[in-house]
């Protein structure tokens, strides 16, 4: 009354509860001019509901995005062809095959395409899954008589996500089921991504008529990260955790680790656990960390066991490797052990050139010196050698 000069009466008015069968709806919106009443935001809750739901049964990891994939020279393409693949699904590149070592991000670059395409149309029915879990559902639906259900689960999908598909070699059931669901998807234009540390052509034990399927399309590789990827990798790791880890502890964990992302997300993660525990860790204290964390690991790879691996890989025997014959493969396995044991092992130009019989430590300057040039320049000579890396890493 003060503010309006005006008197005004207040009426209250209870309104009786809805009955379970009324419509109860949020917001309306009436017609001034009459007719029926509108649900305000009703198809905008529906569409992220629709959203939520096929996210949950993709069994996707919202996390991996497109927008937090560090794109470098080791990725490019894989991303690239990707990005595409979300425009135009089952038409693009199908089937894509991603191939390379252990943590360089196929696993993110696969389910980032899942979850783009969700965001683009809630509609589509996209599934991720590892080849163990396909095999483990396959079992469980022969025991229980429902393998209908199970061929109804991975065969009625518009994309189709299968990661570490090389451990499908020991096993011939689940590849003829593969082979099976594979054809159904690919002669519906329905995507199927792929996974493996290894292209194709060198997974072992598997029919042709499968591995021709898995080269039928695109074929992409992703490989080790260069020093600016892992830095910007590190960067982003860095403000996703929203922790502020200065520039020159980032500098000492990407020159010290090179091999995988994984291995840089543990030592960022052991760096920031310090550091919340109030730990004030000089520059020299993190070089010392990361170098034990490096020698412990090459405590645990013997010349012997370099020799049996690069033997395995390269297809020669440890005698050969060892041995006076000088034919350019042999010759090259020869130089790819001097190599792995002068840069991971550290060891001595005279111990190494005494593990492979030579007397000449210039040998191992000029082996190491090839092999680093054939890494730059033979993108298929690069995958044996960080396959041979990886293999004694594990």
């Amino acid at each position: 009354m003060d503010a309006t000069g005006e008197k005004f009466t207040i009426s209250l008015e209870v309104k009786q509860g809805k009955t379970k069968t009324e419509k109860q709806i949020k917001y309306e919106y009436h017609n001034p001019q009459g007719g029926s009443s509108l649900d305000l935001f009703s198809s905008a809750e529906q569409e992220q509901r629709q959203k939520e739901k096929s996210l949950k049964e993709s069994q996707l990891n919202p996390k991996y995005r497109f927008e937090n994939f560090i794109v470098g020279s080791n990725n490019r393409l894989a991303e690239a062809v990707g990005r595409a693949v979300v425009e135009k699904p089952g038409e693009a590149y199908n089937p894509l095959f991603y191939h390379g070592d252990t943590g360089v991000g196929k696993t993110h670059l696969m389910q980032a395409i899942g979850n783009e395409v969700i965001e683009k149309d809630s509609s589509k029915k996209v599934v991720y899954v590892s080849i163990e879990r396909f095999l483990n559902e396959m079992i469980e639906s022969i025991r229980t008589s429902k393998q209908e259900n199970f061929r109804n689960k991975y065969r009625e999908v518009d994309i189709l996500i299968i990661d570490d598909v090389q451990f499908v070699e020991n096993y011939p059931k689940t590849q003829e089921e593969l082979f099976h669901t594979f054809n159904t998807l690919h002669q519906a234009n329905k995507q199927i991504i792929l996974a493996s540390d290894r292209h194709p052509r060198e997974l072992k034990n598997i029919t042709d008529r499968l591995r021709s399927r898995f080269a039928g399309g695109m074929v992409a590789d992703l490989q080790t990260p260069d020093y600016e990827t892992r830095m910007a990798i590190l960067q982003q790791l860095a403000i996703e955790r929203k922790v502020n880890i200065p520039d020159e502890y980032l500098t000492l964990i990407s020159e010290n680790i090179s091999n995988n992302v994984r291995e840089l997300e543990g030592a960022l993660t052991k760096i920031i656990s310090l550091m919340n525990l109030g730990e004030d860790m000089t520059e020299e204290e993190i070089s010392k960390m990361l170098q034990i964390d490096i020698e412990s690991k090459r405590k645990r790879i013997t010349p012997s066991k370099v020799i049996a691996t690069v033997s395995d890989v390269f297809g020669v025997t440890a005698g050969e490797i060892k041995g006076k014959r000088r034919t350019s493969y042999i010759a090259l396995s020869r130089q790819v052990v001097m190599h792995i044991l002068r840069t991971q092992l550290d060891l001595p130009l005279e111990r190494v050139a005494h593990e492979v019989n030579r007397s000449d430590h210039t040998t191992v300057l000029h082996a190491c010196e090839k092999i680093d040039k054939m890494k730059k320049t033979d993108p298929r000579f690069k995958e044996k050698l960080n396959k041979c890396i990886k293999t004694l890493s594990e």
